[in-house]
């Protein structure tokens, strides 16, 4: 397993089980999310902890992974049922399935920085926030 596959899959295990704690040893103290405009290992925990206080199974899967010696692009499922809060809005009981597309650097064991995001309109949209597009 390469070092993006054991930084990845250690992140991933930390979101999909809650256990937290494994972040400090996968992501690095001076972690950069470009997308979310924040750095740091402790608002990745409190980001990972509003995501799974609304979605409890929340669950990461890996669809595709390219690595090319630290730097790496993944497409990523997010699964999980809405019972919380989020961002305000209320739990829906409705179960959410949608992508995401991240671009990251990983060094020294660990995740450096981040570029990319979730699908919001699909989300959103399955929470029935945003009315479905209609065919036309």
């Amino acid at each position: 397993m390469s070092e993006v596959e054991e930084v990845l899959a250690g992140i991933y295990e930390a979101v999909n089980t809650g256990n937290l704690a494994l972040l400090d040893k996968f992501v690095a103290p001076g972690y950069i999310e470009h997308s979310e405009g924040f750095q740091g290992v402790e608002p990745f925990k409190q980001q990972i902890s509003a995501f799974r206080a609304a979605f409890p199974d929340l669950h990461v899967s890996i669809d595709d992974l390219l690595a090319d010696g630290g730097r790496f692009a993944s497409r990523t499922t997010i699964t999980g049922t809405h019972t919380g809060d989020l961002m305000g809005i209320p739990a829906t009981g409705k179960h959410i399935s949608i992508g995401a597309v991240d671009i990251g650097r990983v060094g020294d064991g660990q995740a450096q920085e981040r570029w990319g995001g979730l699908d919001m309109y699909a989300l959103l949209t399955q929470l029935g926030v945003v009315p479905a597009p209609q065919p036309s």
